[in-house]
């Protein structure tokens, strides 16, 4: 069956507290600012990985919601170049994680917390 779809394009991270959100995208994460953001009327920035704008983070007073749709996420989840480094720039930053190993012992993950609470998985075949 074929897709009208092509990729995922990006996720949106509604947020009380840019700046923490901001740090951990980019000093954790190793993301980039991408300053394509056009200028909204609401208070945000976008997070790029490999020039591409893939979580578009919000701050939550300014941002109207519908209260028609209760938001539900489980997790994001990211591809890592290097497992070792993310694991030692978490514990440096003592951010805590669970690491676990896919059934078919194909891929090795690590969950944790943004600081909005969101659950991010990062993986790496290996």
């Amino acid at each position: 069956m074929s897709s009208f779809l092509d990729s995922l394009d990006h996720i949106t991270v509604i947020t009380k507290d840019l700046k923490k959100t901001k740090d951990f995208y980019v000093n954790i994460l190793g993301m980039n600012i991408d300053y394509s953001r056009p200028p909204f009327k609401f208070d945000g920035i976008w997070l790029s990985l490999n020039k591409r704008a893939v979580v578009h983070v919000v701050v939550k007073e300014e941002h109207i919601i519908d209260e028609n749709l209760l938001p539900t996420l489980d997790h994001i989840a990211f591809r890592a170049k290097d497992m070792k480094k993310i694991k030692l720039k978490l514990k440096e930053n003592s951010i805590s994680y669970k690491e676990r190993i896919t059934p078919d012992n194909k891929i090795s993950q690590i969950f944790l917390k943004d600081p909005n609470g969101i659950k991010i998985e990062i993986s790496k075949v290996i």
